[in-house]
C-alpha cells in the first residue's frame, strides 16, 4: 500500500479532528509517546518489549513534534525501523523508507479533502494561514503543496 493510501485509510478509521488529533491517534493505536532530550536525531521509532514507542526531542516546537510523530508513525505502519539503525546496512532502502514515512506524514497531517476545501477556491489562504490551520510548519506545508501538484 502506498503512503498516501495508508494515510487515507487511517483518516477513514480515525477521522481528523484538528492538529492535536495525532496524540489521540497514538493512544488509539496503543503507541507509547515520550518526549526526551535527544542529541543526534529529532525523533525515532522503536519497539520496547514488543510495544511501539515514538520518542521526540522535547526541544522541538509543538508543530514540529506533530510532524515528527506522523513521520515515525509512518515507520511503524510500514514496519520499517528508524533510518539511523539501518543506514549502514542498506542506504538505498533507508532513503526509500524515509521518503515513504515523510509522504505518509504529509497526507496524514494535511488531509487532501480538508486541504482541497481551503485551496480550491477563488481566494485561497496563503501558506502561513494554511500552516496555522493544520498546525504544521510552513516548510512542511510547502512540501505538502508540492506533493499535491504531482
Amino acid at each position: 500500500m502506498l503512503a498516501k493510501e495508508r494515510a487515507e485509510k487511517i483518516l477513514k478509521e480515525y477521522p481528523y479532528t484538528g492538529s492535536d488529533w495525532i496524540y489521540e491517534l497514538l493512544d488509539s493505536l496503543g503507541i507509547i509517546y515520550i518526549e526526551e532530550d535527544l542529541d543526534r536525531v529529532p525523533s525515532l521509532y522503536l519497539l520496547t518489549d514488543g510495544r511501539p514507542v515514538i520518542i521526540v526531542d522535547r526541544s522541538e516546537s509543538p508543530r514540529r513534534k506533530r510532524e515528527l510523530i506522523a513521520h515515525e508513525l509512518g515507520h511503524y505502519l510500514f514496519h520499517t525501523g528508524n533510518g539511523i539503525l539501518n543506514k549502514k546496512r542498506n542506504p538505498i532502502g533507508t532513503s526509500r523508507d524515509e521518503k515513504r514515512a515523510e509522504t505518509f506524514a504529509l497526507y496524514l497531517l494535511v488531509p487532501e479533502d480538508k486541504l482541497s476545501k481551503l485551496v480550491d477556491v477563488l481566494d485561497p489562504p496563503n501558506i502561513y494561514e494554511l500552516a496555522e490551520e493544520f498546525g504544521v510548519t510552513v516548510e512542511f506545508m510547502e512540501r505538502r503543496l508540492k506533493e499535491r501538484k504531482r
